[in-house]
């Protein structure tokens, strides 16, 4: 899904906001067209639904659009470029914003990202997908590494990402995968990096009060 750039981060190179086709049906109504793949993020309000850790994708870009809020706080997002090579590696930087459904957060593949004050946020997620021969330390299950929230950001790894995007002809059946993976008596799970190595933390669901 392509759109016009609105903004550029100066902090971390590649960290944008992006047009969003919204069309108008009324005063108080409008219509979101998604990309290849759509995934949509529900948070429920007056729960404690913050994120407990970060998240870097190594072969996903996140557009992130920001629909609708409970509140009227903002929603904080919190990012350290992780990439190895990269003209921001090491950096940080935060975007304060509230949703908006005609613009969404481009944060690229390699940035660890965290956001906060979502309780009660819709978010509609349209992710580009890339692949690379070299070895990446992607899981096949999920491509997340998650880094503990109290971490130091001067601590950070650095990481090789994806190289090549990946045709969108090939999207159904990248979901198809990820479907026949799915397991419905768990919850996604925590992926911690160790030295190299990737280890999984999975929790079965709670039965809802």
């Amino acid at each position: 899904m392509s759109g016009r750039v609105i903004d550029r981060n100066t902090e971390v190179e590649g960290v944008r906001w992006v047009e969003n086709i919204h069309i108008q049906t009324g005063s108080y109504s409008g219509i979101l067209l998604g990309g290849e793949i759509s995934t949509c993020v529900i948070r429920e309000p007056n729960r404690n639904t913050e994120y407990s850790v970060w998240g870097i994708h190594l072969a996903t870009d996140d557009e992130l659009t920001f629909i609708r809020k409970a509140d009227e706080s903002p929603v904080v997002v919190r990012m350290v470029d992780c990439r190895r090579g990269s003209a921001t590696a090491g950096a940080y930087t935060e975007v304060s914003c509230k949703p908006d459904p005609e613009r969404r957060l481009v944060i690229p593949r390699g940035v660890a990202h965290l956001p906060t004050g979502v309780n009660g946020l819709i978010t509609v997620n349209s992710p580009r997908i890339y692949w690379d021969w070299r070895r990446r330390l992607v899981h096949p299950d999920l491509d997340v590494i998650n880094i503990e929230r109290d971490r130091p950001v001067d601590r950070f790894p650095l990481y090789d990402v994806c190289r090549f995007a990946v045709p969108k002809v090939l999207y159904p059946a990248a979901l198809a995968s990820f479907r026949a993976r799915y397991r419905p008596d768990v919850e996604a799970p925590f992926i911690f990096d160790r030295k190299g190595r990737l280890y999984v933390l999975r929790r079965r669901k709670e039965a809802k009060s």
